[in-house]
């Protein structure tokens, strides 16, 4: 099977697709055109991730299968012809909405390093890489229904960081087991954090101290975006309001002592999402 078969048959689109659906903003936010359009950037995301992180293909393999990404936004971004199927499809949401290619020439920045992960040697190296893995994905939705201003957008990252940082929080063990630790170097040795505590899951009074210092920090980055979603009208405002309330709810559980991130990291459950959905109705 040739490169562009295996990562642009409909099969594949469709199962990313599909993916999307475990995702509420699919279902509650505007009326199907939107939706759909929603849908085909989100598969772009996916599929990048996929490559860089799922099956066991050699580093070579990942790096040839993103730069055919690359390839075809550069044909969409220059008006050229595209012969891939879903990127027929992405052209014309591009084209219609408006979509600054950029934003998605972010995500293969960040499938890259992933691809050639090297643990960062500061928080600010990792803050750069949550702009390029996961800042962009709200942008997109505000480009789409036309809210991308300044303001809304620097709200907007301020989320999308703080969401990865709580997901690099969740899934410590998890990255560990790809080779990846996204803590960064001066950091775990300003805490005294040994890597073969994770490998033993041994979660010593050092990881609790920087538990509590990744968390107030976590907030206090989280705090710059909150309110957005009272800005947003309509569906997707209440769709914003429910993130930001989940991302409190996980930042407080976060933070309790008897929390221990590698063995019993704060999930949100069923019942905790109508919990948020009725509170973000009524705030």
């Amino acid at each position: 099977m040739s490169l562009t078969q295996s990562i642009s048959n409909q099969d594949k689109i469709t199962q990313i697709k599909n993916h999307y659906e475990n995702f509420t903003v699919g279902s509650l936010v505007l009326g199907k055109h939107m939706r759909d359009a929603i849908r085909t950037l989100y598969a772009f995301a996916r599929l990048g991730d996929d490559i860089a992180d799922e099956g066991n293909k050699s580093k070579k393999n990942r790096q040839k299968e993103i730069q055919y990404l690359k390839n075809n936004l550069k044909k969409i971004e220059s008006n050229q012809k595209v012969h891939d199927p879903y990127f027929k499809i992405l052209k014309n949401i591009c084209l219609k909405y408006n979509i600054k290619i950029n934003i998605l020439y972010r995500f293969i920045n960040a499938f890259n390093e992933d691809i050639n992960h090297k643990p960062y040697r500061q928080f600010s190296d990792l803050i750069n890489y949550c702009d390029a893995a996961a800042n962009p994905a709200g942008e997109l939705i505000l480009s789409l229904i036309k809210k991308d201003t300044e303001e809304n957008i620097h709200k907007s990252n301020a989320i999308c960081t703080a969401l990865a940082l709580i997901n690099f929080a969740q899934g410590i063990t998890e990255d560990f087991e790809k080779g990846r630790i996204y803590l960064p170097i001066d950091e775990m040795k300003k805490f005294g954090l040994k890597s073969r505590d994770i490998q033993q899951r041994n979660f010593t009074y050092h990881w609790v101290r920087y538990k509590k210092y990744w968390v107030d920090r976590n907030y206090q980055i989280l705090k710059e975006g909150l309110g957005l979603g009272k800005k947003i009208k309509g569906r997707l405002g209440i769709e914003i309001k429910m993130i930001e309330l989940a991302a409190i709810v996980l930042l407080k559980r976060m933070k309790k002592s008897n929390c221990n991130l590698f063995t019993c990291p704060p999930k949100i459950k069923t019942l905790d999402w109508i919990c948020i959905f009725f509170k973000a109705i009524f705030i």
